[in-house]
């Protein structure tokens, strides 16, 4: 039964619409009906601050009612054949504007760039994750990154995002080489989950050393690489502006390789866990 629910809760953060305690919350007020945030969070394990998050999150979105009393009201899941079928017919609207202007714009005559080497800014966290997601797929041989902080602690939700990312590629190409270095935060249990999976999916795994902020990011691939860099400082570190390289050589990537090694070695500490016994 908790190998099912694990499963659930998994396929419920994919969707897009659920972190990790959102998931959580869900199946846990699924299971035991209308309930206070106390025994909310008694039942799924969820920290009492990280529930009044999720369940305001869940209630916007509609997943979740709340009782409409002025205090502490309590709160229940709203039947999934209703949730689903919002969540069905969103997609069904965006597939079929995704069909409506694939036809609009066969009809413009389309002009396939003949530039090598282009080097090009990209703003927007969005954006920048976005561009990665593509690399990563277009990838064959080996990915190196150096996570930012807003992607590595404490927003966990990214964290679990790229991790999946890494984690499919994995299964669809067990050859290809991934190593990562990120900030690590001793107290975050969800992080260190996160990074044990990604370690016992042979991915290389480092821990920033090199004081409490990131300088810059980087997404290496043997074909491209994506660069970010710290914007601003307040409210929080943030990495909304960097640059890519579209058909690099491999002379032209040499320098970023030796960058990453050299970060690993030297401001980085690999993370080890027990491998589990096949």
């Amino acid at each position: 039964m908790e190998d099912q629910f694990r499963s659930i809760n998994k396929n419920l953060q994919k969707l897009g619409s659920f972190t990790v305690n959102d998931s959580r919350i869900y199946t846990t007020l699924l299971m035991i009906g209308l309930s206070s945030p106390a025994k909310i969070s008694e039942k799924s394990q969820v920290d009492r601050a990280r529930v009044y998050d999720s369940l305001k999150r869940l209630v916007k979105r509609d997943i979740v009612e709340e009782e409409p009393v002025p205090r502490a009201p309590r709160y229940r899941a709203i039947p999934p054949e209703k949730v689903f079928g919002q969540i069905r017919n969103r997609l069904k609207n965006k597939i079929k504007l995704a069909e409506n202007l694939e036809k609009q714009l066969k009809n413009i005559k389309y002009v396939k760039p003949t530039e090598n080497n282009s080097v090009w800014s990209i703003q927007g966290e969005g954006k920048i994750r976005k561009q990665f997601k593509q690399f990563l797929e277009d990838a064959e041989k080996y990915c190196m990154i150096i996570l930012t902080l807003d992607n590595s602690a404490p927003s966990i939700r990214e964290l679990e995002n790229i991790a999946d990312l890494l984690l499919e590629k994995r299964r669809t190409n067990p050859s290809f080489s991934i190593r990562v270095a990120m900030k690590i935060l001793k107290e975050s249990r969800e992080q260190r989950g996160i990074i044990n999976q990604l370690f016992h999916s042979n991915i290389e795994v480092y821990r920033w050393n090199a004081g409490s902020i990131l300088p810059f990011g980087l997404y290496l691939t043997e074909k491209t690489f994506i660069q970010t860099f710290l914007s601003n400082m307040t409210p929080k570190p943030n990495y909304a502006y960097g640059i890519f390289m579209e058909n690099a050589s491999d002379e032209q990537l040499i320098g970023f390789q030796h960058m990453c090694l050299w970060v690993y070695s030297h401001l980085c500490q690999k993370v080890m866990f027990k491998k589990k016994e096949q």
